[in-house]
């Protein structure tokens, strides 16, 4: 895995229509590799990974016991 740097030109459309193009400097690779190496660097960077954003399997059989619960209180109270 490698990191790229490169620059890009974006061009963005002005009130007397026409495109003035502005040139962004461009840092690609795998963010989980760059924020390790260097994380001073980085620490504007928000980085989410799949596993942080699924719910812990504990987490998941509370929640589901805690729905059943309270159908099952809802249908004792009709």
């Amino acid at each position: 895995m490698t990191i790229k740097i490169y620059t890009k030109t974006k061009h963005f459309k002005t009130k007397q229509n026409t495109y003035l193009p502005k040139m962004y400097g461009v840092i690609e690779g795998p963010i989980h590799q760059m924020l390790k190496s260097y994380p001073n660097d980085f620490c504007f960077i928000r980085h989410e990974s799949k596993r942080s954003l699924r719910p812990s399997a504990k987490n998941k059989k509370e929640r589901n016991g805690n729905e059943k619960g309270e159908e099952e209180k809802i249908k004792s109270n009709k």
